[in-house]
């Protein structure tokens, strides 16, 4: 009897103490059974979408028993609206998180701290999917997951194209507790990051510049890296002792940057660029890295961007800036069709501190681009020896010729030797099924393959903006008569849509402001629209109406989606004050594409197009391509374009600005004035184009531009106007006209050169000059 009674009372006692299943359906339900949750429980999340809620999930699992919140049942609970997660306590893992339309309304995403005497140690996330949960704002910044404690694990997520600044991911080290951390991000999708058109847009970021002596011991492996093209350091490395290895970077507009601190590993990644600009590979800066059994194929990038890029260093350097790599280990890389490495990257007036004592060595290099490497520094800093190339370049010292076999892995051959280049058997390239959250496939959108068009009388201009809340992407507005439109609000578009004149009309729909109030704009475009706006007149002043600032514009509320503009055979005139513009693209904007062709721009007291609003200097800029092709700029009082990005930031890509077969007549002949302002461009082609009687207070075209910035003048004429302004005096091309253009017609607007006068005829073998309305 007393064995019955002591078996029951043991059983009894387990019961208690077996892990319980406890369902939750509030916040508060959730952080107190949290708080509550002994070792092994599991928390449930009840089956709904959780919208608007600040989730604090603390507790004391052990790694035996973890405290498990999950779904209540399926792969996921969506988080919607202005919400965000904090972790605290030990051996507590979170699966099956979907963030959707939403943003956190402070602080970060996911914080693995609930406050400065709650860190998360030994804790996890998995299964997770972040989407659409940008911050409006594009510089108001935050990260998605941000690690404190330690030993805490993110894996198995899928990160889709974060819009806002900052990473997707930081690991911190500003707290003791939190250093020398064995963190671990693995297995994860970062799908996709959109240019962010500033510093700011890293997907990774181990550490900063402040802690950066301090070991950080975060592991970032086995991720897939799709397209992450936010900024120039994808990964972006500022503390010490990190292992970034069997990692695949695909198409990644930028690199793996070993930016601060030493003694980092990066081992057995793909970086895989096929064939596209700008691809990247790793970038070296400060003491004793190892960069080995790595597979660069098919990168495009060059300078900070090259496969390998080892930098020159800035004596006495402050923390922040770049400590001299010495001690650096580069062996058994397989370099395929990629731009050379270049060994001295950044090296100018500041960078003076050469690469010493770097060892690259049993390498594998399969038909390099244009030189096997650059060594801008030639002072036997870089060890080169015993490497194996495939190539009809010429041999040089430091390689043998050897003829790979071919290997293939995951459907792609990769070249093979046993004694050179990465081991490739033995690496873990991979796979996209094994990464991310398995549950998750990302919604692709609809296209528009039967667009709706709605014509438009000038009797109905008042309603083009109820018209445009009725039409879905892809539509069009076709104006059918001639003649003043009356616009009385700024016409807002935030899709993709198409405002055009009709066929045939023997001259353009004029819009005109017919109201009293001063207008921004005729037309303000939303974040991430795209506009077409085709045989459109916009005229800025129109008898008692009142004042219309732009003819186009982005807007000026939080945009964190890029817009795109195409503007084809319109004109823009009468825009009677110093701050107005035909087009202005609005601070904390970007254009990923501004199109302009066709068009006229006259009689403007302020800029003909105005993408100078980012006045911080902090590398910021206005829009990622602009193209003006076949226009007139004439009798402007500014610049007829004002293209600027200040400061020194190196991290972005543009803007890119291309013009040709403009004509620029009379423009900005004020006092130090120019007639074309593109102040930080880095790639820059003026080509074909006409300056008369412009910039003769002083500059036709002024540039601010870098050493590496690219800019080319070429087959223009200057007549009688001021001078082309660069620093380094390298943009003018061989075909530089000074010739008196014979107009056609100015009175009436034609700048068409006519048949046969001198400069048509001397410009002809180039393509021509000017524009030809």
């Amino acid at each position: 009897m007393k064995f019955r009674i002591s078996f029951l009372a043991l059983f009894l006692m387990a019961s208690l103490t077996n892990a319980a299943d406890i369902l939750v359906s509030t916040p508060q339900e959730l952080k107190s059974a949290a708080a509550k949750a002994k070792p092994g429980d599991v928390i449930l999340l009840k089956n709904k979408v959780w919208t608007d809620v600040q989730l604090v999930i603390s507790g004391k699992g052990t790694k035996e028993k973890p405290i498990w919140v999950k779904p209540e049942s399926g792969d996921k609970i969506e988080i919607a609206g202005k919400s965000n997660l904090k972790i605290g306590g030990e051996y507590v893992f979170i699966k099956g998180l979907h963030f959707k339309n939403g943003y956190s309304p402070k602080d970060h995403l996911i914080n693995f701290r609930v406050d400065n005497n709650n860190l998360a140690n030994n804790c996890r996330i998995t299964q997770f999917a972040i989407e659409d949960f940008s911050q409006p704002e594009r510089f108001k910044g935050d990260s998605w997951v941000v690690l404190w404690g330690k030993n805490n694990r993110v894996d198995h997520c899928t990160f889709t194209n974060k819009l806002n600044a900052g990473p997707v991911i930081i690991a911190e080290l500003n707290d003791e507790r939190s250093q020398q951390n064995y963190h671990r991000i693995d297995s994860n999708h970062f799908n996709g990051r959109q240019r962010f058109g500033s510093n700011g847009g890293e997907t990774i970021r181990i550490g900063v510049s402040r802690y950066s002596l301090t070991a950080s011991k975060t592991q970032i492996v086995h991720n897939l890296f799709e397209r992450c093209n936010g900024e120039v350091e994808i990964v972006s490395i500022k503390s010490g002792e990190n292992n970034i290895s069997f990692n695949t970077f695909l198409e990644c507009e930028g690199s793996l940057v070993l930016r601060h601190g030493s003694k980092n590993v990066v081992q057995g990644n793909l970086f895989l660029g096929n064939n596209k600009p700008f691809t990247g590979g790793v970038r070296v800066i400060n003491p004793g890295h190892e960069v080995f059994e790595n597979v660069f194929k098919d990168l495009k990038g060059t300078a900070f961007r090259s496969p390998l890029a080892v930098m020159n260093g800035v004596p006495n350097s402050l923390i922040n800036r770049y400590y001299q790599v010495v001690d650096a280990k580069i062996e058994r890389n397989t370099f395929i069709n990629c731009e050379p490495s270049l060994f001295g990257t950044g090296k100018d007036a500041e960078r003076t501190l050469s690469p010493q004592r770097v060892v690259f060595t049993k390498n594998l290099l399969v038909q390099p681009t244009n030189a096997l490497y650059i060594d801008e520094n030639k002072d036997g800093g870089i060890v080169i020896k015993d490497n194996a190339l495939q190539s009809n370049l010429p041999v040089q010292d430091g390689f043998v010729v050897k003829k790979p076999a071919q290997v293939s892995i995951n459907g792609i051959s990769f070249p093979y030797l046993a004694d050179y280049g990465a081991s490739l058997k033995k690496m873990k390239f991979v796979h996209k099924k094994d990464v991310g959250a398995s549950w998750y496939k990302q919604e692709v959108k609809a296209i528009n393959t039967q667009p709706k068009i709605v014509k438009l009388s000038a009797k109905e201009s008042t309603s083009i903006q109820q018209t445009i809340a009725k039409l879905t992407d892809g539509d069009i507005i076709e104006l059918t008569d001639t003649g003043l439109y009356s616009i009385e609000d700024e016409i807002v578009v935030d899709k993709s849509i198409t405002i055009k004149a009709a066929a045939g009309l023997k001259s353009k729909p004029v819009f005109v402001n017919s109201s009293s109030k001063t207008l921004a704009a005729f037309i303000t475009i939303d974040s991430g629209a795209t506009v077409k706006v085709t045989g459109i007149a916009f005229k800025g002043a129109n008898g008692s109406g009142g004042d219309v600032r732009c003819g186009i514009r982005s807007t000026e509320l939080p945009m964190n989606k890029p817009y795109k503009a195409f503007i084809d055979a319109c004109e823009f005139y009468d825009y009677n004050e110093g701050s107005f513009a035909g087009f202005k693209g609005s601070k904390s904007t970007l254009a990923d594409s501004l199109v302009i062709t066709n068009s006229l721009f006259r009689n403007i007291s302020g800029t003909g197009i105005n993408l100078a609003e980012e006045r911080d200097d902090k590398g910021i800029y206005g829009a990622e391509y602009t193209v003006v092709k076949n226009c007139v700029f004439t009798n402007i009082l500014g610049s007829a374009i004002n293209v600027y990005r200040g400061g020194n930031d190196e991290s972005t890509l543009g803007p890119f600005v291309t013009i040709e077969n403009c004509t620029i007549n009379e423009v900005d002949n004020r006092e130090q004035g120019s007639a074309l302002r593109l102040l930080g461009a880095q790639y820059a082609r003026v080509l074909n184009t006409n300056f008369v009687n412009s910039g003769q207070g002083g500059r036709s075209l002024e540039f601010r531009e870098f050493r590496w910035d690219n800019i080319l003048v070429d087959n223009c004429n200057f007549y009688n106007s001021g001078k082309v302004d660069t620093y380094y005096n390298k943009a003018l091309g061989k075909n530089i006209f000074e010739i008196k253009p014979d107009f056609t017609n100015t009175k009436e607007f034609n700048f068409n050169l006519k048949e046969g006068s001198e400069l048509s005829a001397k410009s002809k073998a180039v393509g021509g000059v000017g524009a030809s309305l």
